[in-house]
């Protein structure tokens, strides 16, 4: 078994302005998030670099381990990367290919990164909320091949997306995607649900018949439901080797469940695992 920490950070302020957010007719207001002072530049990694950083914010002092920053290209700022790397997620675990914010929505990260799924190509698409309260993200475009074609569409309609906390979507391509996607919409709609703090743990293992499985079990503040809950297996430089997810609409405390791979083998040895969730309060 690996014990893994999912309680994310409830304030994740670099300065104490205010920064709003406006999408169509809705407004949200994040007091205390920081107001981006540089415009984003591309920045291109092949080699891994490590950053360790202590934080003290409103009286609370937050350590954060080492963590590897291994994205291929990068167009966010310096204080929206400062942010990413003391949070204490799964989310430095990936080797994303690419991250950005949608224009006006500095709050939000968009981190995709590609796999494949036996001879199928796929894109994982990811979604991360640095603001400092509950957002719902609501998107709809496709995948562009090399030819600019389309080539898999993404819906995705997530509520109250905790601070600190991602969310993830695969996105099956019929042919080979560039990692661009194009967005016909992307909003953020008014938040009705309330989200939680949660813990997880995992087992991979096999079960009776050889095929690959992860059992795990999942934590909350608050009695929750816990909603999809995604599983990405990782190689040794944080590249997945595959995804699969649960929807687990037990209510409690804690939930437990399994997710199936339906694989005997990977095309890459499994080394860690990174898991994701988003569980709300239960109404």
């Amino acid at each position: 078994m690996r014990r893994m920490s999912k309680k994310v950070m409830g304030v994740v302020c670099m300065a104490m302005a205010i920064f709003s957010m406006t999408t169509c007719d809705v407004k949200v207001s994040a007091a205390g998030f920081y107001y981006p002072t540089s415009q984003p530049q591309k920045v291109e990694s092949d080699t891994n670099t490590t950053t360790k950083d202590n934080t003290t914010t409103q009286g609370k002092t937050f350590i954060t381990k080492e963590k590897t920053t291994t994205s291929s290209s990068s167009y966010l700022t310096s204080e929206q990367q400062s942010v990413l790397n003391k949070l204490d997620t799964d989310y430095s675990k990936v080797r994303w290919d690419v991250q950005y914010s949608p224009k006006g929505m500095d709050g939000i990260i968009i981190s995709v990164s590609s796999y494949m799924e036996g001879k199928y190509p796929y894109l994982l698409v990811a979604f991360t909320n640095i603001y400092n309260q509950d957002v719902t993200v609501s998107a709809e475009g496709y995948a562009k091949g090399k030819s600019g074609q389309e080539v898999g569409d993404i819906f995705i309609y997530e509520e109250a997306i905790r601070p600190g906390n991602t969310v993830t979507k695969a996105i099956y391509c019929d042919s080979t995607p560039t990692g661009e996607i194009h967005w016909d919409t992307i909003e953020t709609p008014k938040v009705y649900g309330t989200s939680t703090y949660w813990e997880g743990d995992w087992t991979f293992t096999t079960d009776a018949d050889g095929y690959y499985k992860l059992d795990y079990s999942l934590k909350a503040d608050d009695y929750m439901t816990p909603g999809y809950v995604t599983a990405l297996l990782l190689d040794a430089n944080g590249y997945i080797v595959d995804v699969a997810y649960d929807y687990n609409i037990d209510k409690g405390y804690s939930g437990y469940g399994s997710i199936d791979f339906y694989t005997k083998e990977f095309n890459s040895k499994v080394i860690d695992v990174a898991m994701f969730a988003n569980p709300l309060k239960e109404k």
